[in-house]
């Protein structure tokens, strides 16, 4: 797996999120970059008097950020008994007006395979990233969003759920496939099926796929769905019944995806489920 990076805002679930970042990097060998963004108000920048003293302000509340990020790493490293060459896990803070964007942006320098992130943060203007608006960020990035839950606690990743509208099931499965791969998991692939979608493969189209797919470890779930009823609610109880570490999902507008998340407005995602959520932009 390439570099992960990790969003962190210093708040309870930020380190939620760490925890299970230092741990996934440990098992897939993969490089790690912590990230903090400061987002100051513009009422304090402006207090600066001129340009000079606000870089000066901007360029101090770095390091003392990236010093305390640092802390951060070192200690959740040492908690967690965690040995990494040196290089492996780095650290960086960076003034940028754009939470999200600036997130999306270094992730991108880094050329990293995944971001994981919290799904509750700290209050105030960090709440652009973190909290209800982590839905934002997962509809946003190219890179790959593993959501972490407030009570997760991390353990080996056996088995992964991925719910499949079964539009793009082979181009999505070769993205998936490197994931199990390096986590050893096997995939269960979880279709609600509403019964007619033009756009949709068949049972039988969606067999020879996996069947020719040069992972083994793949296996297929057709559900029948009721339209009555919220379709998270549903995903949440077959979901229960197959028990697995991580859920993926691919998401793009006006997809299943908002129809269980961003379209709700009485259950958020991060208070929905209990297990990490992985989601990929959907194959153009």
């Amino acid at each position: 797996m390439k570099t992960i990076v990790v969003p962190f805002d210093f708040s309870p679930n930020a380190r939620v999120a760490l925890s299970a970042a230092l741990q996934l990097a440990k098992a897939t060998a993969s490089g790690l970059l912590i990230v903090h963004i400061l987002h100051e108000s513009p009422y304090k920048l402006a207090a600066a008097g001129n340009e000079a003293e606000m870089n000066r302000l901007i360029r101090q509340d770095e390091m003392e950020k990236t010093i305390a990020l640092q802390q951060e790493a070192d200690e959740m490293r040492h908690a967690l008994s965690l040995k990494f060459p040196v290089g492996q896990v780095m650290v960086k803070a960076v003034y940028h007006p754009l939470i999200v964007e600036k997130i999306i942006e270094m992730a991108h320098n880094e050329d990293a395979g995944l971001i994981v992130m919290g799904t509750q943060g700290a209050s105030g203007f960090r709440k652009v990233l973190f909290g209800s608006n982590a839905a934002h960020m997962i509809s946003r990035s190219p890179v790959p969003v593993l959501a972490v839950p407030l009570d997760y606690v991390y353990k080996p990743v056996q088995k992964i759920v991925y719910a499949s509208d079964l539009e793009n099931l082979e181009a999505e499965l070769k993205q998936i496939i490197p994931f199990a791969i390096a986590l050893n998991a096997v995939i269960e692939v979880v279709h609600l099926d509403y019964g007619i979608n033009d756009k949709k493969i068949s049972q039988e189209a969606a067999e020879t796929i996996i069947h020719k797919s040069p992972y083994q470890f793949i296996h297929l779930l057709f559900r029948d769905a009721n339209l009555n009823k919220p379709l998270l609610r549903q995903l949440k109880t077959h979901l229960e019944l197959i028990d697995p570490d991580w859920l993926i999902m691919f998401t793009k507008e006006k997809s299943m995806w908002d129809k269980l998340f961003l379209g709700s407005h009485t259950e958020d995602m991060s208070q929905a489920l209990t297990l990490p959520l992985l989601s990929f932009k959907k194959p153009v």
